[in-house]
């Protein structure tokens, strides 16, 4: 049973630096994902302004009516990359190249190959993948991110690392918030961005070691204290979930998040009355407290 956290810890990257491409297959015509992917790279210090290879992706049952398309692409300056069969289901062509392209010119790209798709009678075109113009070199490296992470100090620093966290890049935006850290540009919010991020790439004690660092620096920090709780209580340190939530319930009484959350991990070390009080407790703040109506079933008969 875990708890609700006040705000998100985030979990997956969509993109690695040790990757060279980065691929768009969900609605590839829809400039809200181009936007996305945009967005992912910029922020990682890749000018999409110069020249990148775009690669671009066909699928079909009928081999020949992809290998006919094939012709058709390589006569207009893309250069043949695959024809394979993929899931023993489709086949797919993947064709790619080197050009500057806006996000605006970019879906009208994608337009236009949907089109030609459709005049070979090919099932689905299948979106763009963007890489390094020189395909042995990635996208973004980590020496070309530290450049662009030293050009960003003071409140531009740590807007690039806000940024980086809510995209869920977890491996730069652990080296922005280091670096806030060290220049001490707000060290409470730095550290608890931090911890969660560190926490999500599954370096527990050291995320919560940064956490407490955040209620160091600000010993009113409601969501460090929270996030405290429910760490520790997936991490098994039920005593001192317990003592994070008790620290977070003081300065913010009557949540039933809260409440909740020391309710379940009292009843991990069996302080089933405890529990059980802390659990109706809750659910009197929030009778819509699914968490806390499971945990109810689960007490029952266990107490006096």
């Amino acid at each position: 049973m875990k708890t609700t956290t006040l705000t998100l810890i985030l979990t997956l990257s969509f993109f690695s630096s040790c990757q060279s491409q980065t691929q768009a297959t969900q609605n590839p015509n829809d400039l809200e994902q181009i936007n996305s992917i945009f967005d992912r790279i910029e922020v990682q210090g890749v000018d999409t302004k110069q020249n990148l290879l775009y690669g671009y992706f066909f699928f079909d049952k009928d081999k020949s009516k992809l290998e006919k398309l094939k012709t058709d692409l390589v006569a207009q300056s893309y250069r043949f990359v695959e024809l394979g069969k993929k899931e023993n289901v489709e086949y797919m062509l993947h064709v790619e190249k080197i050009e500057k392209h806006t996000r605006q010119s970019l879906q009208k790209r994608e337009e236009d190959l949907r089109v030609l798709a459709g005049k070979h009678n090919i099932s689905s075109f299948n979106g763009f993948d963007v890489g390094n113009a020189d395909p042995t070199k990635p996208l973004v490296s980590n020496e070309g991110f530290a450049r662009f992470m030293a050009t960003k100090n003071g409140n531009d620093l740590f807007d690039l690392g806000i940024k980086l966290y809510d995209l869920e890049i977890n491996d730069k935006a652990e080296l922005v918030f280091r670096e806030c850290l060290k220049q001490s540009v707000k060290p409470d919010t730095s550290a608890y961005k931090l911890g969660n991020t560190l926490i999500n790439e599954n370096r527990v004690q050291e995320g919560i070691n940064h956490l407490v660092q955040a209620t160091n620096y600000n010993p009113n920090y409601l969501s460090a204290f929270f996030n405290l709780g429910a760490t520790c209580y997936d991490n098994g340190q039920f005593q001192k979930s317990i003592d994070y939530y008790h620290q977070a319930d003081k300065l913010k009484p009557n949540d039933d998040r809260i409440i909740y959350g020391m309710a379940a991990s009292q009843y991990a070390i069996q302080q089933y009355d405890k529990s059980l009080a802390n659990c109706k407790k809750a659910l009197q703040l929030n009778k819509d407290n699914d968490n806390a109506k499971q945990l109810l079933q689960m007490l029952n008969g266990k107490t006096k």
